[in-house]
């Protein structure tokens, strides 16, 4: 997994208006490693102004299980058209990657979540936050 480690959960590109997001599934042992990027039940936040695209590179640490990567609304729905990996039931193999791109249209919150059944549920779930205007954010991410 190239990026493992190596990039920050967050980079911006202002004058693209663009958000390029690392989430790595498993990342640690926190929560059973139910996680993103060391992060579970909500514990980490990612504000993005509305307008901006997100691009969202998802990568699977675990050695044993499958894990996925989308953005959904409260009632499980994607939130945004393109807000998932591929397959997201299924998951990424074990050192799996995917990526995905979407646009966060409109304000409101949201759920990073994993979408293979029973993992949400576990814990492995954090919050997206579009904003009306501000700059983009992420706070509680944890070192991988």
């Amino acid at each position: 997994m190239a990026g493992t480690g190596a990039s920050p959960p967050l980079s911006v590109d202002r004058s693209a208006r663009t958000v390029h997001l690392l989430l790595v599934a498993a990342a640690n042992g926190v929560n059973g490693g139910f996680n993103f990027d060391g992060a579970a039940k909500g514990a980490m936040t990612v504000t993005v102004p509305a307008g901006w695209r997100v691009e969202v590179t998802c990568e699977n640490a675990s050695t044993t299980l499958t894990h996925s990567c989308a953005v959904v609304t409260a009632s499980g729905r994607l939130a945004f058209p393109g807000a998932s990996v591929a397959n997201a039931t299924e998951g990424l193999a074990p050192g799996g990657e995917g990526s995905f791109s979407f646009v966060a249209a409109r304000p409101g919150a949201y759920r990073v979540a994993c979408l293979v059944p029973g993992h949400e549920i576990a814990g492995m779930w954090d919050r997206l936050v579009v904003t009306a205007g501000g700059k983009p954010a992420i706070e509680g991410a944890r070192a991988t």
